[in-house]
């Protein structure tokens, strides 16, 4: 797997929904275009709302990893 250039780390693990997806969509609307941010969770409902905010404001979802209980999406503006 090559690796992916991270330029922000979001740690939300502990959050429930709706607080992770709502902090994601406030991370990629502050960074610059082309950027891209690591969301770490426990939150089991982010696997869908997140890909779906991504779907709705036309940011590119890049990967899924889920290990160790942690849920961990690679998104690029």
């Amino acid at each position: 797997m090559k690796k992916k250039k991270i330029d922000r780390v979001l740690d939300v693990r502990g959050l429930l929904c709706p607080v992770p997806t709502v902090m994601t969509g406030k991370t990629l609307k502050e960074i610059k275009k082309g950027k891209t941010v690591r969301i770490i969770t426990n939150d089991i409902t982010t696997r869908q709302s997140i890909p779906s905010l991504c779907e709705q404001e036309g940011y590119e979802f890049l990967e899924l990893i889920e290990e160790d209980g942690l849920i961990n999406f690679i998104v690029k503006k």
